[in-house]
């Protein structure tokens, strides 16, 4: 098995598997993910080889995994969206030249499988319906001082800039980034920061300015950012997070959360958190003159397989809060909808069931959020009241028995609105596989 050490591009070093894989067939319909939980992460990052993994002449690290993805979802206004992809993504990472240099290469591919005409919108495949095949990642990675400096093709991990790997291909960057990490009296800090030439949305073949994907429509801009995480509880996961990005002559987004865990008993956990990131349009403002915030209360309650959450957010009524480069960091960004509409508060409920005692793997869980007071930010009309709930099942197969590395899962979400034509429903089946050698 290959086991890799990997540095994101959040400054903290993290270890996991990393396998190569190879392809599978899939089954014809498809679950859906909550955002927020998504797939097991692609590509590679700067950091330590794994010293038991396979490795190539020159002892270069070769990392492969395969995905095959069906989604079938239809919107409030009854359009469809329909489509069927095999692929992943195949990369190889030097080890460290000297001790300072090393270098990463990941090509990563989505296969149409089936994709009808004017079913487009799913995002496995481009608009258009077509396949995808891109160099994702490239680049050189330079060790100095404690410092890791990251140079062009990269994955980038942050509340609002970030790969967004719900589908098959992740977003990826064109950037120049340096990051590090240090002790902190009890804890430690990391940080990263640097600049951000072009973004490859998922579910396209090409890199594109980050004014542009933000819809801007003047000169080509990029993105300045920084960010640092305090780990004040490692063993728990609590810390405090911060993060700045400034798009030029777009938009400007602050960001700040807090996790904050409490232990009740061996088995049990109570974990209270909260979430706010203003934003608003600078320089040029190639996207619109405008000024908007939201901000977010979570509160999780753990205990032996099973977990309740309650949540709560609420949008400034200016605009809709915009995350053109990854997910939104939102605690109800939902299967189809991040409740984040100018005006809009929502309230979220959901569990989650580790199902081991049937078997070793296998977990359930459910959410339902409902959002009000929307308006259109352009008008001020107000908009429907709705809600969505999601449901999923995954399991992967356990460490240590031959499928070892296989996992999928089956998801399902309906979205009702007021005044809506129809429920906006959606399904998507997913399976992947890190190959073992």
């Amino acid at each position: 098995m290959l086991n890799r050490s990997k540095q994101r591009i959040d400054g903290r070093s993290l270890r996991g598997p990393r396998r190569c894989a190879l392809a599978l067939a899939a089954v014809t319909f498809g679950g859906s993910a909550v955002a927020q939980t998504g797939i097991t992460p692609s590509g590679i990052y700067p950091g330590e080889l794994s010293p038991g993994g396979t490795k190539l002449p020159g002892s270069v690290e070769p990392v492969v995994q395969a995905r095959t993805y069906y989604l079938d979802q239809e919107s409030l206004a009854g359009v469809p969206s329909e489509a069927w992809a095999i692929g992943g993504w195949a990369g190889l990472r030097s080890p460290w030249l000297g001790q300072v240099a090393q270098f990463g290469l990941v090509g990563y591919t989505s296969l149409k499988l089936h994709g009808p005409d004017g079913k487009g919108g799913t995002r496995l495949l481009t608009p258009d319906q077509d396949s995808i095949a891109v160099i994702g990642e490239a680049f050189a990675a330079l060790r100095f001082a404690g410092q890791t400096a990251t140079l062009y093709r990269q994955l980038i991990d942050r509340p609002f800039i970030n790969p967004q790997d719900n589908r098959m291909v992740p977003n990826t960057f064109e950037a120049y980034t340096v990051a590090g990490e240090a002790a902190s009296g009890p804890g430690t800090l990391s940080y990263v920061g640097g600049y951000i030439t072009k973004v490859k949305p998922r579910d396209a073949n090409s890199f594109r300015w980050m004014s542009e994907a933000a819809g801007g429509g003047g000169d080509h801009q990029g993105l300045l950012f920084a960010g640092a995480t305090y780990r004040f509880d490692k063993a728990n996961n609590g810390y405090v997070r911060v993060d700045e990005q400034y798009g030029l002559d777009t938009y400007n987004t602050f960001y700040a959360d807090v996790r904050y865990p409490l232990r009740l008993a061996n088995d049990m956990m109570i974990v209270l958190g909260a979430q706010g990131y203003p934003q608003s349009a600078v320089g040029d403002k190639q996207v619109g003159s405008f000024s908007t915030w939201g901000y977010g209360l979570q509160a999780v309650l753990a205990s032996g397989p099973f977990e309740g959450q309650l949540y709560w957010t609420q949008t400034g009524k200016d605009r809709d809060t915009l995350n053109p480069y990854g997910d939104h960091p939102s605690y109800l960004n939902m299967m189809q909808v991040a409740f984040n509409t100018a005006g809009e508060k929502a309230w979220g409920l959901g569990g989650k069931v580790n199902l081991k005692s049937l078997a070793d793997g296998l977990s359930a869980a459910a959410l339902y959020a409902s959002g009000s007071d929307r308006v259109a930010f352009a008008t001020g009309a107000p908009l429907g009241d709705r809600n969505e709930t999601d449901v999923r099942v995954d399991y992967a197969f356990p460490k240590g028995t031959p499928a070892e590395g296989l996992r999928g899962a089956v998801r399902y979400s309906w979205l009702r609105q007021d005044g809506a034509a129809q429920t906006a429903t959606q399904l998507r089946i997913y399976v992947f596989y890190d190959v073992r050698f």
